[in-house]
């Protein structure tokens, strides 16, 4: 069985873009999100318990998934705000993540899970930025920020080509 080491730091890579073809991992012009602290990707069926009167045991069945990425990160100025430079090729680039947050601007996006050679494996889809909430204090000399990408749709999992 192959391990998935992220402990390098450089592994695990989240790609932002207004386009699909934009969130694919190493293009150019795709905004890779630095100093993340954490990640976890949430693909999680709904399920509905119920009990009847002939069985000691509960039934359960499943409903539509309830998908999620999130994530901590170290605040990095270009990235939260924007790079003030319009007619990028990516939107979200542009913007940054506190304004495609409050404009509400669905994003696509991939995880990599070994970096971003062909062969390696990733996560994509598209939803909202969510969960924003920068943090400092007097034990800490950077700002800190959860994320979290509320999935609107289904997660794909595929091989980088």
């Amino acid at each position: 069985m192959a391990v998935i080491n992220v402990t390098p730091g450089t592994e695990c890579i989240l790609t932002l873009g207004n386009t699909a073809p934009l969130a694919v991992p190493a293009v150019s012009g795709g905004m890779v999100i630095p100093l993340m602290q954490d990640v976890t990707i949430n693909a999680s069926p709904g399920i509905v318990r119920y009990s009847t009167l002939d069985s000691p045991s509960s039934s359960a069945f499943t409903t539509v998934n309830e998908n999620s990425v999130s994530l901590n990160m170290l605040l990095d100025e270009e990235t939260f705000f924007g790079l003030d430079t319009a007619g990028n090729t990516n939107k979200i680039a542009d913007d940054g993540l506190f304004k495609t947050s409050t404009d509400k601007t669905e994003v696509f996006f991939s995880v990599t899970f070994q970096g971003s050679q062909s062969g390696d494996h990733k996560i994509s889809g598209k939803g909202f930025i969510s969960g924003l909430a920068p943090t400092a204090s007097m034990d800490a000399a950077v700002w800190l920020t959860p994320m979290e990408i509320v999935v609107n749709g289904e997660l794909t999992s595929t091989p980088i080509t």
